[in-house]
């Protein structure tokens, strides 16, 4: 059950940086409009444009979403892997839609996972 709770404590991780990532990417973007607006027909310098796309905080958000995503499929390709309940046809069709599409698999996963006792 621990493995469960590790899987889901991830995927919840994972979707809350993704809605922090969008939310503070999107604030990125608008305040690249603003410094354009300002500049009245010229262009800023690549690298005004690169520091307010690639801020800290888009950085920093950006590479918990990444390792969060990536912990939560592994986990789970991990865990069909090693489950013996799990038939191997069943397998075949976990593994690569954890690679994939990991964000609905995951989904899925969490949905029927008590109701297969894939969790143990």
């Amino acid at each position: 059950m621990t493995k469960y709770i590790t899987f889901l404590s991830s995927f919840i991780i994972s979707i809350v940086a993704l809605i922090a990532f969008l939310v503070i990417y999107l604030k990125a973007v608008f305040a690249l409009m603003a410094t354009l607006h300002e500049h009245h027909g010229e262009e800023p310098g690549v690298i005004a444009i690169i520091n307010i796309l690639f801020s800290p905080q888009v950085m920093l958000v950006g590479i918990i979403l990444g390792l969060s995503s990536l912990s939560y499929r592994i986990l789970g390709i991990v865990h069909v892997s090693r489950n013996k309940i799990v038939i191997d046809g069943e397998k075949a069709l976990w593994i690569p839609g954890f690679i994939f599409i990991g964000f609905i698999t995951a989904i899925v996963f969490l949905v029927l996972a008590k109701d297969k006792k894939l969790v143990a």
